[in-house]
């Protein structure tokens, strides 16, 4: 009768690109799902951290079902697994890296002055209205209608 040879190196070196995938995967979907769905308006500048706290959580619970998957899963399915989930690691860096690089030409060209700034930052006020309000202190507007 043979015997298997249990390899604990080769399963635990094989589970980390599926674990890292799972759990790079989760943490996309969770925060892309929670800034749409469970962020509400107007939170400002804690919406992004709202929406990273919810894929952070889905990365935690992913971690949680990646380990218990790849101890239960047999070693050709975790071969395949790994594979799989070392396209996908390949592939959110390439685009991670895309993104770094248009941001950063961008930044580039708007410093040499290339492009217009995309917005400004100065209040304008419009010129037809007085400073207290939009009507004088007779009811009727400065501005000419049409």
């Amino acid at each position: 009768m043979l015997r298997r040879r249990r390899r604990p190196l080769t399963r635990f070196l094989l589970s980390l690109p599926f674990v890292l995938a799972v759990m790079a995967l989760a943490f996309s979907a969770g925060t892309y799902l929670g800034g749409h769905f469970l962020v509400p308006a107007g939170q400002g500048l804690a919406a992004p951290a709202e929406a990273m706290g919810y894929g952070l959580l889905a990365a935690l619970i992913a971690l949680a079902l990646a380990i218990f998957a790849a101890v239960k899963m047999p070693m050709k399915a975790l071969r395949l697994s790994a594979l799989a989930g070392l396209a996908v690691c390949l592939l959110l860096a390439a685009g991670l890296t895309l993104a770094i690089r248009n941001a950063e030409a961008d930044r580039n060209a708007e410093i040499r002055g290339l492009q217009p700034p995309r917005a400004s930052t100065e209040a304008v006020e419009p010129a037809c209205l007085p400073p207290g309000g939009d009507t004088t202190e007779d009811g009727n507007s400065p501005c000419p209608t049409d």
